[in-house]
């Protein structure tokens, strides 16, 4: 290994611990840094329904441009409706009037030539709600164009810099298109944004929609509470005796747990279906640990609703409920929600450790793989899932970073071990 090599070389302990918790100071705005709690930025105008986007170009010179102006029209996949300004980026004050008056869904923008400063250029036009586009006019001069980008950054902007004609129609291809989660609602019971072991409190609704395309609500565990009391006893005996009847063995949980477990699993499908829910968390080690059996463990629940196709995440997470979403909404396949308990360098292997694993993991339309039932952690206050996953199976691991501005995503294979 040259010294080269060395220097650039990460641990997978490092990697681990940068990607989980110290990613969050670089990317963020500057009031973040500057200590303030919750994040702070204006609202994100959603990606219109159907094909149609309205595209404007902001340019001093925008006849010098026809081409690149017919290749966006040709744009098959999105029926582009292009507007154009001639703008005088001494008063760029009025780029952002002009977005608002015709309704862009994105902004393409070419800058004049060097002498003015980039960051005016930004201040003056304050914050949009629209994707942007710059396209650098000369690849030798691209800073002037990357540093308009960093102070579109700073203000929460989603900003990318096109190198050529092509790649500017590539990226305008990309921004019309709907994010994978856009318009999907998750509920989550507990305090907002306020897990008992996962808090994010750099985190709001708003971010997370801006971030995502999500709508995440929350509602009290007492409201938990309140409505497992009106489930349906016929309907949770039902559920019970299915999960009974497909188990290798039963294991030191008994039937009034079972029960009691799956009446938390008739109302979390009900309130999917009736409030068309993609996702749903429940803030459970609010309660789990402590004396208050009144509320069932959700584990079982969550394993039936990831077989069937839905986010369920343990511990009101956060970025761990959008991770499954979005690995969900991409491989058709559930999601196992894991912590890593151990990393091995040498072998290059992980110890990934959690309850809750789905029982399909090749799909909905796939067979259960077998499992126990067994008691979560010997509380006696419900029941959860013990499945052996097939040796050698290639899996995707991934996850947010914790300001939801990158998703880190790499391959593995499940590896032999031992209890």
């Amino acid at each position: 290994m040259s010294d080269h090599q060395k220097w650039t070389h990460v641990t997978r302990r490092g990697f681990f611990k940068t990607t989980a918790v110290a990613g969050v100071a670089a990317a963020l705005p500057v009031s973040i840094l500057a200590g303030e709690k919750i994040i702070s930025i204006g609202g994100i105008k959603p990606t219109p329904a159907g094909k149609k986007r309205n595209l404007l170009f902001v340019s001093d010179a925008p006849e010098r441009y026809e081409e690149l102006l017919g290749a966006v029209r040709s744009i098959s996949e999105y029926e582009i409706n292009l507007s154009q300004m001639k703008a005088d980026f001494k008063n760029s004050g009025e780029i952002l009037k002009t977005i608002k008056e015709k309704d862009a869904d994105i902004c393409l923008f070419t800058l004049p030539g060097v002498g003015m400063s980039s960051r005016n250029i930004a201040e003056q036009i304050g914050y949009m709600d629209i994707p942007v586009v710059i396209l650098a006019g000369t690849p030798e001069l691209i800073m002037w164009e990357t540093d308009l980008a960093a102070s579109f950054r700073i203000k929460g902007i989603n900003t990318l810099v096109a190198n050529s004609d092509d790649h500017a129609v590539e990226l305008i291809k990309i921004l019309s298109a709907p994010r994978p989660l856009e318009g999907k609602k998750a509920l989550v019971f507990g305090k907002p944004f306020g897990s008992t072991s996962v808090p994010s409190p750099n985190l709001n609704e708003e971010y997370v929609f801006s971030q995502t395309g999500v709508r995440v609500t929350h509602r009290s565990i007492d409201d938990l509470k309140t409505l497992i009391k009106g489930v349906d006893e016929k309907a949770a005996r039902k559920e019970m005796e299915r999960w009974k009847s497909g188990a290798k063995k039963i294991i030191d949980v008994s039937d009034e747990m079972l029960l009691h477990s799956s009446r938390i699993t008739v109302l979390l499908k009900s309130l999917i279906e009736k409030e068309g829910l993609s996702a749903v968390s429940v803030d459970c080690l609010n309660f789990s640990f402590g004396a208050d059996a009144t509320i069932p463990l959700p584990c079982l629940a969550f394993t039936s609703l990831r077989d069937e196709g839905m986010t369920a995440e343990c511990e009101a997470d956060i970025c761990m409920m959008l991770t499954s979403m979005l690995l969900q909404e991409i491989a058709k396949r559930p999601s196992f929600q894991s912590n890593v308990s151990a990393v091995d360098i040498k072998n290059s292997s992980t110890m990934l450790r959690h309850c809750v694993a789905p029982t399909k993991i090749f799909g909905v339309n796939a067979p259960q793989q077998p499992y126990n039932l067994r008691d979560y952690h010997g509380l006696g206050k419900g029941g959860t899932c013990e499945i052996d996953y097939p040796v050698g199976l290639d899996v995707t691991i991934g996850g947010f970073s914790k300001d939801l501005k990158n998703f880190v995503i790499w391959p593995g294979r499940i590896m032999e071990t031992v209890d």
